[in-house]
């Protein structure tokens, strides 16, 4: 008996075609994502976390050249050669998928995700100082000083996988979410 329940379930799970079916698949799925194997992938790689990058703060997208290149080289004496050494020195792109992996020795210069008391939701940006914490997105005019310290950061960006995230972008543009 045992075994027919989960035979039929399975079946309207994956094959049945009623409204009812394709509500129940969705939120299954959604639930098997959310509380299951995003969790169960950060726990076996060891990130922190995985974010969609959903504003153009860290975009080089033809201002890079003002906003990136002359604040290192002008505020905190990097050379050109330094600064393109620096993690994602061609910037972050909105739809890009990036991951995270906590650290203790953020430095100058890496890309970090973390929270502001200003902000509701995460933030992308590059160290520019440690003491006072501040931070600066690539294709943003200045700097931000922020009341937080490194245990707010949720950590920094070791990988992207460019464009993977644009469904969640969209979702972001067209419903707010």
């Amino acid at each position: 008996m045992k075994k027919n329940f989960f035979k039929k379930l399975w079946h309207f799970y994956w094959k049945e075609d009623s409204l009812l079916s394709y509500a129940f698949f969705l939120i299954v799925t959604y639930l098997l994502l959310r509380f299951a194997i995003y969790p169960g992938f950060l726990f076996i790689t060891g990130l922190n976390d995985i974010v969609a990058i959903m504003t153009s703060s860290m975009e080089h997208s033809g201002s890079e050249e003002l906003f990136f290149y002359s604040y290192f080289e002008d505020n905190l004496n990097y050379t050109r050669e330094e600064i393109d050494n620096l993690p994602f020195s061609n910037g972050l792109n909105r739809g890009d998928v990036i991951f995270v992996k906590q650290t203790n020795n953020y430095t100058q210069g890496d890309v970090i995700v973390f929270f502001s008391p200003y902000y509701p939701n995460k933030l992308v940006h590059r160290l520019v100082s440690e003491e006072p914490l501040m931070t600066k997105g690539d294709n943003n005019p200045q700097s931000y000083n922020f009341d937080t310290t490194i245990s707010e950061v949720v950590g920094e960006v070791v990988f992207k996988i460019p464009y993977l995230g644009l469904p969640r972008y969209w979702m972001y543009l067209i419903f707010g979410i």
